[in-house]
């Protein structure tokens, strides 16, 4: 459709609108965002800048273009037609400025410079090519104004000049120039979709005025009205920040890595009578049924000698072995001997440790009240237990460690893929003895593994991680279990309130700091109680469940803040993360509930800073900055104690933001009294109406 035809519809008004400033304000943008309704992301407005003209032909050659271009301003059909032009001060512009109704000149708020070429370059080109068209001044990039200004300059070319603070015009400046020449002022946000139909409306409505004045027959612009007041730009209100929680692979140790670095353990394997595995009873013992009843066997328990069918059992009591020892206290000997029909005693003065051989594969080892058990009968995997002081192979340490003898068939790589297993809950399917994995599997119960070995040999190893999920989540209700019941428990932390009965295993496999406590030269490594001074039973339980289980829950008798030391404290900087998740949560709970959550997040603000928790310290910033006004007039005081920087901060993000105060103060006066000029025109041509009719009565 040919752009003459709008010149021949009867009562549409062409409007030609011309608009210039300087490169890179935003003119282009702003010229697209009224003409072809483009919307852009902010990365899409910050990228590179390449000087272009919006081609005038679009009218001509895009219907919708076309059909954008007619509007209705005060009753009055326009179409208007948008003139874009290059930004260098030494271009000839003057076709442009040819047969001109409208001129919208455009500065960047957030370049000064583009703000002074208005009153000495660009005002003055306007008046000198076309003396009597109206202008109308807009502050482009007004998303500026809030944005962050470090994302901003990261996010820009990479030559062009950074955006600093102090480059962004307050509106007061704008409004200034604008009164100074004596024209409308606007401000827009084409990222925001701020403010663009205010300055296209009004810049007609000034075209319109300029032409009823000439071409004053045309009734239809009677109603025309002068450029109104633009209401200001309320910022989108700040989002809260997210809550990030960091992945749990952060850990020093793993449960794998005790098997290779046995600290603090408690158990040890010997296969085929030379090969010794160290390992963990907590760890077998939640992964396996049968290792959690081998571990809580009876060591003191009846005993059955081996010598005849007829021969009954023989309990041997604590007085048993002091009365036979009392037998060998006057021999001076280094070792002395008792032969009887059933057993044989010796003492060794050398290690105090009292043995008693009955067949050769069942034995009883004491030294206080270590004992021994044969199970042979009890399991195909086991020969023998029994506890006894040994050196652990990582500290060098002294301590009693129960001694599990396994059978002959049972060899040490396949058990070691076992034992990997009871750990981690996974096989590696390049392991090479899996049939023997599989017997050992059978015969320890572990069905899971047993199901495991299947897959890898059905070409199904895919369907193993299924099986590993459901492992972790028993394997975390029997740790529970054990941890509430204090089960194999090798340490005592003592609280303020209590103690709880914990593992030391577990501990060091989930958090470093407890690994440089029971696995290094510290005095708790050996020490058989700990204690944690200014920490509650309730708090220190919650945390060891996330260490053992990497499972967070919580109750409502948990202090939030209270939890952030201690996990500060421990240098777990995931639970630190997760309580500040749980801490947000239950004050955006309080809040539906109608509670005032504004005092409570004061003194969570600084607590948080001062143990490193920085995201629920970054919550409470956000809270308070958006509602800055009420928690001021509710905690003056409390708000003038808080330390400089965080009083700095809320100048600087409170919301809303203090131009915008003195924008709506300024607007709000200006409006009442452009509605008392209003109504006083309004009694004056009331008035001279009156008097007309009054004088032409008398006549």
């Amino acid at each position: 459709m040919d752009t003459a035809m709008d010149y021949e519809r009867p009562n549409v008004e062409t409007i030609k609108c011309v608009v210039v400033g300087d490169n890179a304000v935003g003119k282009t943008r702003l010229i697209c965002a009224r003409a072809c309704n483009t919307t852009l992301t902010q990365y899409q407005l910050l990228s590179t800048h390449v000087p272009t003209v919006w081609a005038i032909d679009q009218y001509r050659v895009c219907q919708e273009v076309l059909e954008r271009s007619r509007d209705v301003v005060d009753e009055v059909s326009i179409s208007l037609r948008l003139w874009d032009t290059f930004g260098d001060h030494h271009k000839d512009r003057r076709f442009a400025y040819g047969r001109s109704d409208v001129v919208v000149l455009c500065f960047s708020i957030a370049n000064p410079n583009s703000l002074n070429h208005v009153k000495t370059m660009w005002f003055p080109e306007i008046k000198h090519f076309c003396p009597r068209t109206p202008v109308v001044l807009v502050g482009c990039q007004l998303d500026l104004r809030y944005a962050d200004l470090e994302a901003v300059n990261r996010a820009r070319r990479p030559l062009a000049r950074p955006i600093r603070p102090n480059d962004i015009l307050p509106p007061e400046k704008g409004r200034e120039v604008a009164k100074e020449l004596g024209i409308p002022y606007y401000e827009t946000s084409v990222f925001d979709q701020f403010g663009i139909k205010d300055v296209f409306d009004n810049a007609v409505r000034g075209a319109l005025i300029s032409r009823r004045h000439l071409q004053f027959w045309k009734s239809h612009l009677k109603k025309v009205q002068k450029p109104l007041l633009q209401a200001p730009f309320l910022p989108p209100k700040p989002p809260p920040p997210v809550m990030k929680v960091p992945d749990n692979s952060a850990s020093a140790f793993k449960p794998s890595h005790l098997l290779d670095n046995p600290l603090c353990t408690d158990v040890m394997f010997v296969l085929q009578n030379q090969v010794k595995i160290y390992a963990h009873k907590v760890y077998l013992a939640t992964s396996s049924s049968k290792f959690y009843d081998l571990f809580l066997l009876d060591l003191t328990a009846e005993f059955q000698t081996h010598g005849g069918e007829n021969e009954k059992p023989v309990k041997l009591g604590p007085e048993h072995f002091m009365r036979t020892l009392s037998l060998d206290t006057d021999d001076d000997s280094s070792e002395s001997s008792i032969s009887t029909a059933q057993f044989t005693l010796r003492t060794s003065k050398s290690d105090g440790i009292l043995k008693m051989n009955m067949h050769e594969d069942e034995s009883v080892e004491m030294n206080g009240t270590q004992a021994g058990r044969s199970l042979s009968s009890w399991s195909k995997a086991f020969n023998h237990i029994h506890e006894e002081d040994l050196e652990n192979p990582v500290t060098k340490r002294i301590g009693l460690m129960t001694v599990v003898r396994m059978d002959h068939s049972i060899q040490p790589g396949p058990f070691e893929a076992v034992l990997q297993f009871l750990y981690t809950g996974e096989l590696d399917e390049n392991e090479k003895d899996l049939m023997r994995i599989a017997q050992i599997a059978e015969i320890l119960e572990v069905f899971d593994l047993r199901m495991m070995v299947e897959n890898i040999q059905n070409k199904e190893a895919f369907m193993n991680q299924e099986i590993t999920k459901a492992f972790h989540v028993r394997k975390a209700n029997r740790i529970k279990e054990c941890l509430a019941k204090g089960t194999f428990s090798d340490v005592m932390l003592k609280l303020e309130d209590g103690s709880i009965n914990g593992h030391k295993s577990l501990l060091i496999s989930s958090c470093e700091w407890m690994t440089a406590m029971f696995g290094g030269s510290f005095l708790e490594s050996s020490n058989k109680e700990v204690y944690f001074p200014t920490t509650s039973k309730a708090c220190m339980q919650a945390v060891l469940e996330y260490l053992y289980t990497s499972q967070f829950s919580f109750n409502s008798t948990l202090d939030p803040i209270e939890l952030i030391v201690l996990a500060n404290r421990l240098c777990l900087p995931r639970f630190v993360a997760l309580t500040e998740q749980y801490a947000v949560q239950e004050l955006l709970k309080a809040v539906k509930e109608g509670d005032d959550i504004d005092g409570e997040v004061l003194t969570y603000l600084e607590l948080a800073q001062f143990h490193n928790a920085h995201q629920l310290a970054a919550w409470c910033l956000h809270h308070i900055c958006t509602s800055y006004n009420n928690v001021c007039c509710k905690f003056r005081k409390e708000i003038k104690a808080i330390s400089p920087e965080n009083q700095e901060y809320f100048e600087k993000h409170r919301w809303p933001p203090v131009w915008y105060l003195k924008e709506e103060d300024h607007y709000q006066r200006v409006k009442k009294e452009r509605e008392k000029d209003e109504v006083a025109l309004h009694k004056h041509h009331s008035k001279r109406r009156w008097c007309f009719w009054h004088h032409s009565a008398v006549a």
